[in-house]
């Protein structure tokens, strides 16, 4: 009886929280889950601009950057910066609505991961990445955007990656519905905006380009859109540039070392150019 009571009788156990929960919980698109992720990304995000958080040196020079821009000063020309031209260009608007907006950037870069967090998420689950539709890619991509220095803050990379975003809804439907000249030609031009805030990203060309020549049915053509999107920003800046003598300090401040960057990733130059040569 002793030993059968063993088998036949549990303790009760507190019930302990799986992780599981909350991504299942995600997995659902009704509206309560899209308000508790605004609710969480609040919670999360709130409390540190309230705290009053030192300006860091990424934020101290967009701020430097814009005040000139606004001030008069010709980018490339008068102002000495790295800084990507259409980031540049941002951060002199800002200062035009305030002068020195530390409060407005952070507010302004919380609403830009928000967005991008849900358009991202909008995207996939239109075009049925996974199997089932959620917030869980929202999830997931703000997450990642908090803890990294680059994303928690209003910087070039968090608005170039707006347009890269905003892109993919372009580049997702060429492995289903073939080549479109407005959609490509739309998807290289997003992507050239987004590398005039921060030039390493023109690397989702190559993305761009592998769907191109595995689904569209007009590989060169196809590919000749996508390039002529993304060249498009480019030609009309440097234009800009040439006719006010910024062009010499476009090429030496913005391009020459992002490429430089890019070249000195690791990889042999040789090697380099012949995987560019495989799309």
């Amino acid at each position: 009886m002793r030993q059968g009571s063993i088998f036949t009788t549990r303790n009760p156990q507190p019930e302990t929280r799986n992780p599981k929960n909350l991504l299942r919980f995600f997995k659902s698109s009704l509206p309560a889950q899209l308000l508790a992720l605004l609710l969480l990304v609040l919670a999360l995000r709130l409390p540190l601009l309230w705290l009053g958080l030192p300006v860091t040196a990424a934020e101290l020079r967009a701020l430097l950057v814009g005040e000139r821009l606004h001030g008069g000063a010709m980018p490339y020309r008068d102002l000495y910066d790295g800084t990507a031209p259409l980031a540049a260009a941002i951060f002199a608007g800002l200062d035009a609505v305030l002068a020195r907006p530390v409060w407005l950037y952070r507010v302004v870069a919380l609403g830009l991961l928000l967005v991008q967090a849900l358009r991202l998420n909008l995207v996939l689950n239109r075009y049925d990445v996974h199997p089932e539709r959620g917030y869980v890619a929202a999830l997931t991509y703000l997450l990642v955007g908090s803890v990294s220095t680059d994303l928690d803050a209003l910087s070039p990379l968090l608005l170039g990656h707006t347009f890269i975003v905003v892109a993919l809804s372009a580049l997702l439907p060429t492995s289903r519905e073939g080549y479109d000249n407005r959609r490509l030609f739309r998807a290289g031009f997003l992507i050239g905006l987004g590398a005039l805030c921060y030039l390493p990203l023109s690397l989702f060309v190559l993305v761009g380009l592998f769907a191109v020549v595995i689904f569209a049915p007009n590989s060169f053509r196809s590919s000749l859109l996508l390039l002529c999107g993304f060249f498009s920003p480019y030609a009309l800046v440097a234009t800009f540039f040439f006719y006010t003598g910024a062009l010499p300090g476009f090429r030496q401040f913005h391009l020459q070392p992002g490429l430089t960057d890019l070249i000195a990733s690791g990889l042999p130059a040789g090697l380099q150019l012949r995987l560019l040569i495989v799309p």
